[in-house]
């Protein structure tokens, strides 16, 4: 078998190769989501605002003449710092069907990430828990909804037989406009847990997108604080985010929950631009989709529930139900077929208990894994 080379993607001509590997190696299936190539050199790119705290480094593999993988790895500086660890981030994985060059790529990352101090490799993820992250593992009969990852199912092999193991899973819960619905016991129950909590519920305030944005995160980052592998986004990554999804925001699925005025639960849903995106085979927007993607994201009927959460302080008094059925109430009105409610935790039995009642199916499941260095 001709041996594998693995050459670093350190000049532009090099990540221009790295990132147009998945269009090599998956554009024959029909059903592959090709990612945007202006997304991909975005979140590369040295000015992106999450190089100010990571450091990273690019790699594809060569075969035989042929480029048959790449992988990328991370070291961030305030991920450390908040969870007390000494973590590598491996991501951007793409390979061939072949153990040897699966081993490889993780090699070269492993000798990075040891070089730069790190104990445990963790991955996949694009580059940390505030990115896109996870090896699916199951739910591949259905497409990838937006800022989600998918993969051959011959993945979970590769990482496991190079010595992956497990270390969370995460959820993807599905809500079919047929068979979501509340029942009349559920309505009037819902009603008196919201007259007993004295909450309002109020959509975002696009003419006032800077603040809005600003109390969303500040919301976000509190609520999360205790979840597994959280790191609160820095503010410039924040506004670097909330520029990217303005565009595609209808101010009905992004809402506050308030007590007293203040705001104590958020739901942020996005539409499901992949159903547009899927169709632009080569990954790129520009000259002749960018419009499109402008003009019908809004109009779409399928949408992924992006986030969604509760201040801990107040998750007792009844707000978890409360918020859920607003957003399939909401999701509902507007005519949605298809929402997708991911990430969950498989660790947060209440929420994901929760989203069942509902009538959310779970219909994918991601792994993370570890690596010890």
């Amino acid at each position: 078998m001709p041996p594998v080379e693995i050459r670093p993607s350190d000049s532009l001509l090099a990540k221009r190769l790295f990132i147009d590997v998945p269009f090599r190696l998956h554009s024959h299936d029909p059903q592959w989501t090709p990612p945007l190539r202006m997304a991909a050199y975005d979140r590369l790119s040295r000015r992106h605002p999450a190089a100010m705290h990571q450091e990273w480094a690019l790699w594809t593999a060569h075969q035989d003449g042929r480029v048959v993988g790449r992988v990328a790895a991370c070291r961030d500086e305030l991920f450390d710092q908040r969870q007390g660890e000494a973590w590598a981030w491996v991501g951007f994985f793409e390979s061939v069907q072949d153990r040897d060059v699966a081993a490889r790529l993780f090699d070269v990352a492993f000798d990075w990430s040891r070089r730069r101090g790190a104990r445990v490799a963790v991955g996949p993820a694009n580059f940390t828990t505030n990115d896109e992250l996870g090896l699916l593992i199951d739910g591949f009969d259905t497409p990838a909804v937006v800022m989600t990852l998918e993969n051959p199912r011959y993945y979970q092999e590769l990482w496991e037989e190079a010595g992956w193991e497990q270390v969370m899973d995460l959820y993807g819960w599905q809500f079919l406009e047929p068979s979501t619905n509340l029942s009349e016991r559920q309505v009037r129950l819902l009603s008196r847990l919201r007259e007993r909590a004295k909450v309002t519920v109020r959509d975002m305030r696009m003419d006032d997108y800077d603040a809005e944005v600003g109390r969303f995160f500040e919301l976000y980052n509190r609520i999360w604080q205790q979840n597994w592998g959280f790191v609160p986004m820095p503010e410039p990554e924040i506004r670097h985010l909330a520029k990217q999804l303005k565009p595609l925001l209808n101010p009905r699925w992004a809402f506050a929950v308030e007590k007293e005025g203040e705001p104590v639960a958020v739901c942020l849903t996005i539409p499901d631009v992949n159903h547009i995106v899927r169709q632009v085979r080569n990954g790129r927007l520009v000259p002749f989709h960018w419009y499109r993607l402008l003009t019908e994201a809004k109009k779409l009927k399928h949408v992924r529930v992006l986030a969604l959460g509760i201040l801990p302080s107040v998750e007792a008094s009844g707000l978890g139900p409360i918020l859920y059925s607003e957003v399939v109430n909401r999701l509902r009105e507007d005519g949605a077929i298809t929402a997708e409610a991911s990430w969950t935790l498989a660790t947060n039995h209440k929420i994901n208990k929760q989203l069942q009642d509902l009538g959310a199916q779970l219909y994918k499941t991601w792994r993370l894994y570890r690596h010890p260095l």
